[in-house]
């Protein structure tokens, strides 16, 4: 019975003219994102005399400062931000939210200000104003995360997306072999083509999902709903199984145009590529993302009773995962973000925390679509009677 539904719903789904929107929508990013993207001529940096030459700003893009003078120059440089504007940046489990400072609050920075080094430090890069150790440094600022409520951009797990530096040029020529000896150029291509259409992912698939247990009272299914000769279970997961299925068609299918795209590209040019690449990231990175906005839509629909109400919370969810661009990976980020062509040594250290991110997204897709279930068997009722 399953497997008959799931074809069904399978079927239904190419007939619906809000899937074909959605993959244009894919199409769209993949073109004019994506593809401009990965020019393989700008792959490799120019020397700073060449940039000169033409007259380019001097810029690989930014690191992680490893410098700790210079994190404590992009800490204090923030507190003054912060304090200035009133307001502070907070790691909330679903959204990352500006917070208004209380007067307490805001003397609470400014007294971690003054314990760092004085006022001119603001005008002055001079390491010698620092009044503190880098030690001394760390306490001040965690004890400032506990005293403005916690999960601020100070504690020790949000600071890094704050601190960064400019790349050298060496920084540049060392990312740039690391993209063809590593990263076989694909895998780098990969986590960009993923990053980019994964954005699609997160909010668009809601379009169906958010009414795809409402179009059968519209079609007057209930008898066949309301047979107990289908399980709720069978019923729900079936159509569940069903749209994610057909929701990966389109990304699987750019994957597929960008492998053979880069076939060419390393064919001409002697590189070495993994083909499997693009799969490979379009399952790892994109799926999960499907797997979550299809099973919440579906289960805020069944809850209100109304596919409309799923889509204003599908995407104030997908807002808040977009930033920062690359770096946050925690639990209430389901959609991944790496914004940027190579940076092989920068993935790897977020590898871990990456699929830690995608396998809770799986598992809680499943709890969602398990009590969308669920509540559908109690809305359904008793033999005979219609959805409630």
């Amino acid at each position: 019975m399953f497997w008959n539904l799931f074809k069904k719903e399978f079927k239904y789904i190419f007939r619906n003219i809000t899937f074909y929107i959605f993959i244009v929508v894919v199409g769209f990013f993949y073109f004019s994102e994506f593809s401009q993207s990965t020019k393989i001529e700008n792959l490799k940096p120019s020397t700073p005399e060449e940039l000169r030459a033409q007259n380019k700003p001097i810029w690989y893009g930014t690191k992680e400062t490893v410098d700790p003078k210079k994190e404590i120059r992009e800490i204090y440089m923030n507190l003054y931000r912060d304090y200035q504007s009133g307001q502070i940046l907070k790691d909330k489990i679903i959204l990352n939210v500006n917070v208004n400072l209380s007067e307490e609050e805001k003397q609470y920075i400014k007294e971690a200000m003054d314990k760092i080094a004085p006022e001119e430090y603001l005008e002055k890069n001079d390491e010698k104003l620092i009044k503190v150790s880098y030690e001394e440094y760390l306490n001040i600022v965690r004890d400032l995360d506990k005293k403005l409520g916690g999960a601020t951009f100070y504690a020790d797990k949000n600071r890094e997306g704050i601190v960064n530096e400019p790349k050298t040029y060496e920084d540049a020529v060392k990312d740039y072999k690391d993209l063809l000896e590593k990263d076989k150029v694909t895998n780098a291509a990969g986590r960009l083509f993923s990053d980019y259409l994964g954005i699609t992912a997160g909010v668009f698939p809601v379009f169906l999902s958010a009414f795809i247990l409402m179009k059968d009272k519209r079609n007057k299914m209930q008898e066949l709903i309301c047979s107990r000769s289908i399980s709720s279970y069978t019923y729900v997961l079936s159509k569940y199984a069903a749209l994610c299925t057909v929701l990966m068609i389109p990304f699987l299918v750019f994957a597929s145009y960008a492998t053979f795209t880069f076939y060419k590209i390393a064919k001409v040019n002697n590189y070495t590529i993994d083909m499997l690449a693009f799969f490979k990231y379009t399952f790892y990175w994109i799926g999960p993302t499907i797997l979550f906005t299809t099973a919440l839509g579906m289960l805020i629909s069944i809850v209100f009773n109304n596919g409309i109400i799923a889509i204003p919370i599908q995407f104030i969810l997908w807002h808040s995962s977009l930033l920062p661009l690359s770096g946050d990976y925690s639990l209430s980020k389901f959609v991944i973000r790496f914004n940027t062509l190579g940076e092989y040594s920068n993935y790897i250290k977020w590898s871990s925390s990456i699929a830690l991110n995608r396998i809770f997204y799986v598992i809680v897709s499943i709890i969602l679509a398990l009590i969308t279930a669920y509540i559908w068997s109690k809305k359904r009722g008793v033999v005979g009677e219609r959805i409630k």
